[in-house]
């Protein structure tokens, strides 16, 4: 246990210190995690773990076109089709991303996992739950503009 605040670089030092070859930080669990690049990032009250993979542990993938198998939609707890999420996120289709309802995403990471292509769905549509929620703070600003 350690105070929220604290650097991730202090924690990790008075728990043995990193590998040399250590390649990627990840705050939470493997599937939920996210990877952090700076060591000077602070505990925050949902940090739950950090993992730190060495090369060996870390496997890069080359990410593929999608092959429609939908392996992906069976995986999605909340029912939702990530092979479209992230064609229409890349599209900056907003209109059909609120059709599709990516805000319901919980952000499993289960799409990324099961798909054969190595495609990176979650992180897809993290970066569209973003900018959807942009483009709707744009629209109210320009409405009390008006």
């Amino acid at each position: 246990r350690v105070k929220v605040g604290t650097p991730f670089s202090y924690v990790l030092d008075n728990a043995g210190g990193l590998k040399e070859n250590t390649k990627k930080l990840i705050m939470g669990g493997p599937m939920m995690g996210m990877a952090q690049y700076d060591l000077d990032t602070p505990v925050v009250k949902g940090t739950s773990g950090l993992l730190a993979l060495t090369e060996e542990e870390c496997i890069d993938y080359e990410e593929m076109p999608c092959v429609k198998c939908g392996k992906c939609v069976d995986a999605c707890p909340m029912g939702l089709m990530p092979l479209f999420l992230s064609s229409y996120s890349k599209q900056e289709d907003f209109a059909n991303l609120n059709k599709y309802s990516i805000m319901d995403c919980i952000e499993c990471g289960c799409c990324s996992f099961v798909c054969p292509a190595n495609r990176p769905l979650v992180q897809t549509n993290k970066l569209a739950k973003v900018a959807l929620r942009d483009a709707r703070a744009a629209d109210k600003e320009k409405e009390g503009q008006k």
